[in-house]
């Protein structure tokens, strides 16, 4: 820079010059000087920017915002608390209206009004408490909400059938407890509920109650539930600063949690209703130890009441802690900025720009470009070093591209011409056959027209999952054709089918493999194979598909088909025809329910029935 300036040092005497002027001049090397000390003020001038344009206004922020949240803390936790209180009585709710739903399953599942049916009348009743206790077993012994479930039949003096949820800890105390002193209250209730659902508390308890009634609405027996307390009240653990709850219904105390409600709860009760007045929620600020949550619940023609007691000291210190916690941040906030912006420049920011400068010199095209590499920290020494080494090897491997292209090309021709169409040989098929017709070979010509409609069909080209039974029996009939024209004499075939189910759709290829067990496994071909095919609708409206041979049904049969319709096999072991009928009876479990699917018997005649039963509806899902 000196030497492009004009005046300098060199080209005047010190003498000269203080003999020309009475006081000192400003020479090129002051002015180099003081030039030089204003840039080495810049440093000041980002600090002065960084304190005046950041730290002071963040400052500032933090303790206007610490100012507003001190304010605002107790409608926030209010806010808060309340709406935690909500969640958790939706959740409540949510378990009630599953253990309703559940005491429905008794009435809707029509099982108990079954052995009702059944069995009452007969002087043993071990059947009927056995059928009724495992019914109730099955539907509650494993509720997360119920503890216990007992039934009284009405008509039946001192009854009572009962389940045990031992996982939430029923036990025979609680069926002594229901006996001795809960059954009666229920039964007077049950007396007015008709076919609704209500709640009953006795001495703590939780009994959810329905009547069981019969087609002409005429109560027989009273369901009652007793709720696990511990499942109800579960999901108020989470409420912020949660100490403890208490639960009432209808005014009687259900759920005692806070020791000062055992004392005198009628008169907590009723402070409660006066605080609550014409509202649903309150949330009610104490100084001291704790505050409450009340919450009124209108459900099964009753109220519920729930008294939520909150720990102050939890819900209003976390402001304390979080006014602490910014105002840390704050102090630690500079020296580290201080500290990374130094680090991040020196160690990250310069090394980058080396590498992306050697990028974009790669990037236009100068392969082979190297860094220098001078970093003494391990991570970016390692990056220009592997960045070298790419750069070398993508010199290096950038010549072979062109080569292995071209090599993948030819490859993939090589393998496009390899592979076989399945429309080829359809259409390879169509020409033989009538290379066959043209011949006169007419026999030859049936055969390959059914061996092309089973491909056709297997290929599925309208990737569809269900046809029509036409469709399906055309399938069926090409295979027939070619074990007739395989069998000859010894094999005779009779169809029935209702033509006005023609058109009912079914899932795809579900006949032909039972028609292929019958032939391999069925019929007794060296003598005289018969088999008929019938197609129907039963009264019950479902459709009935059944294939019928010739063939004896031995007991290793019976075996071996319960094994293989079981879910307990191992495929690997098994052969193609008896892996396609479980196939058949697997999808149309799956498609249409357990109700459905395939079923082997023997008839009147000794003769083996394959029964392929299904819905004549597809399943809206599907």
């Amino acid at each position: 820079m000196v030497s492009v300036k004009s005046g300098g040092p060199a080209e005047r005497k010190p003498g000269c010059r203080r003999k020309r002027m009475g006081q000192p001049m400003d020479t090129a090397a002051e002015k180099d000087k003081r030039e030089y000390r204003r840039k080495k003020s810049l440093r000041w001038s980002m600090v002065r920017r960084l304190v005046f344009g950041w730290f002071l206004p963040l400052f500032i922020m933090i303790c206007v915002v610490i100012f507003l949240m001190t304010g605002n803390v107790l409608k926030q936790v209010e806010q808060t608390i309340q709406s935690s209180v909500e969640k958790t009585v939706e959740i409540m709710q949510i378990q009630l209206k599953d253990c309703e739903t559940a005491s429905k399953n008794a009435s809707y599942m029509a099982v108990i009004s079954k052995y009702y049916r059944q069995y009452f009348g007969e002087a043993d009743r071990t059947e009927f408490r056995d059928s009724v206790e495992e019914f109730l077993r099955q539907q509650y012994a494993y509720d997360d909400n119920c503890r216990t479930a007992e039934l009284v039949v009405l008509n039946e003096p001192g009854s009572c059938y009962y389940a045990l949820n031992e996982s939430n800890g029923g036990s025979y105390q609680d069926i002594r407890f229901f006996q001795a002193k809960a059954r009666e209250k229920i039964l007077e209730v049950a007396e007015t509920l008709d076919t609704g659902t209500t709640l009953v508390g006795i001495d703590g308890k939780i009994y959810m109650v329905r009547n069981l009634v019969t087609s002409k609405f005429v109560p027989y027996a009273v369901l009652a539930l007793e709720l696990d307390q511990d499942s109800l009240m579960k999901s108020y653990t989470g409420i912020w600063g949660y100490a403890d709850a208490a639960l009432y219904w209808n005014g009687e105390l259900l759920v005692p949690g806070i020791k000062e409600h055992e004392e005198h709860p009628e008169h907590r009760y009723s402070y409660i209703m006066d605080v609550l007045g014409k509202r649903d929620a309150v949330y009610e600020y104490k100084g001291g130890g704790y505050s409450h949550a009340y919450r009124r619940i209108k459900i099964y023609g009753g109220t519920m009441v729930l008294l939520v007691s909150l720990d102050n000291s939890v819900t209003y210190a976390e402001m304390a802690v979080m006014q602490y916690f910014f105002l840390i941040l704050f102090l630690f906030m500079i020296p580290l900025v201080v500290q990374m912006m130094r680090f991040f420049h020196n160690k990250v920011t310069v090394p980058l720009g080396d590498l992306m400068a050697a990028a974009d010199m790669v990037k236009d095209g100068n392969l082979g470009v190297q860094v220098v590499n001078e970093e003494d920290n391990e991570e970016f020494y390692h990056m220009k070093e592997s960045f070298n080494h790419m750069s070398r090897q993508l010199k290096s491997q950038f010549d072979k591209i062109y080569l292995e292209e071209v090599a993948l090309r030819d490859a993939k021709i090589m393998a496009l011409q390899s592979q076989i169409n399945p429309h080829f040989l359809n259409n390879t098929l169509e020409i033989i056959n009538w290379e066959a017709r043209l011949n006169g070979n007419y026999k030859v010509s049936g055969m390959i027209e059914a061996l092309s409609t089973m491909l056709g069909e297997t290929m599925n080209r309208r990737e569809a999952q269900f046809h029509s039974v036409a469709e399906e029996m055309a399938y069926a009939d090409a295979y027939l054709y070619i074990i007739s024209q395989r069998f000859g004499a010894k094999f005779r075939c009779e169809e029935k089918i209702d033509e006005r189910l023609l058109n009912v759709q079914v899932p795809r290829l579900i006949i032909q493999p039972i028609v292929e067990n019958a032939v391999e496994h069925g019929m007794d071909i060296t003598e005289q194979g018969r088999l008929e095919v019938r197609l129907f609708t039963r009264e019950d409206r479902y459709l009935c598909i059944e294939v019928e041979d010739n063939g004896h049904l031995t007991e290793e049969d019976r075996k071996r088909i319960d094994r293989i319709l079981s879910q307990d096999i191992e495929l690997a072991k098994e052969k193609r025809v008896s892996l396609g009928i479980r196939n058949v009876d697997q999808r149309l479990k799956m498609i249409y329910g357990a109700d459905c699917g395939l079923f082997i018997e023997s008839n009147e005649e000794d003769h083996t029935v394959s029964t392929i039963l299904l819905k004549t509806e597809v399943p809206s899902e599907q």
